[in-house]
């Protein structure tokens, strides 16, 4: 008898989760549609600012601001039709171009937390093979991180540094900084989906980046110390051995 009642326990409790992760997916499905509004209305202020800022020379300030507003509206469009075959967007990147147009995307929140983000390029013109939003989602978060780690703990002017390295058949992406550095323990479990440091996190982030470089055929990987700071380093295929 207790054991049809469990197995009863069971099932309604199974139909219950069911239910409420179908009510979780319609209403990030809501959410994410509804989203997409304001971020129409704020290209759309960019737009016209664009002349403005082409008369004292920030017209890559504008482009890279509606860039970005396009690559979010992707992101929404991919969330929205996760369930549709998916459509190969790869590209061939410029590397030098992509770390500086990230550096140009974060320079203001850096300068805002007294943390100097600097670009190191690769002589000559490397180029990658790939999702460029994809690319960014994982670059956007290595470095939003990197800036969020200062918050923590960091006495004096902080670093963040983005450098680009290739060789014949290599590329690299390697983000370091002069933070509070992370423990073994924590290294050990960086890529867990769910695990986080972070109050308000959700410990996604760095899971789906090592995804998201894996598709590529590439690795990411970390070295930190604490008080020493951390580096993120990325290795992605040349172009041309895609």
């Amino acid at each position: 008898m207790n054991n049809e009642m469990e197995k009863e326990e069971k099932r309604y409790i199974k139909k219950a989760e069911g239910k409420i992760q179908e009510s979780e997916v319609q209403l990030a499905a809501a959410l994410a549609h509804e989203i997409r509004n304001p971020l129409t209305t704020v290209k759309g202020f960019m737009e016209l600012l664009k002349p403005y800022l082409i008369e004292i020379g920030k017209e890559q300030y504008a482009q890279i601001a509606i860039d970005e507003i396009n690559r979010a509206n992707d992101l929404i469009y991919e969330f929205l039709n996760a369930s549709k075959p998916g459509i190969n967007k790869k590209t061939e990147i410029d590397l030098n171009t992509l770390i500086q147009e990230m550096k140009i995307s974060f320079e203001n929140q850096a300068n805002i937390k007294n943390i100097n983000l600097s670009v190191n390029l690769c002589p000559g013109e490397p180029a990658i093979y790939g999702d460029l939003n994809k690319i960014k989602q994982v670059l956007t978060n290595l470095i939003k991180n990197a800036l969020e780690a200062f918050e923590e703990a960091h006495a004096g002017e902080g670093m963040v540094c983005l450098t680009a390295k290739s060789n014949s058949r290599k590329t690299q992406i390697i983000i370091e900084d002069n933070g509070p550095g992370m423990t073994e323990e924590t290294i050990s479990r960086l890529f867990l989906p769910f695990y986080t440091t972070k109050e308000k996190g959700t410990g996604i982030g760095l899971s789906i980046c090592r995804k998201i470089i894996e598709e590529h055929k590439g690795s990411i990987k970390v070295h930190s110390r604490l008080s020493q700071g951390s580096v993120f380093t990325i290795e992605l295929p040349m172009a041309f051995s895609k």
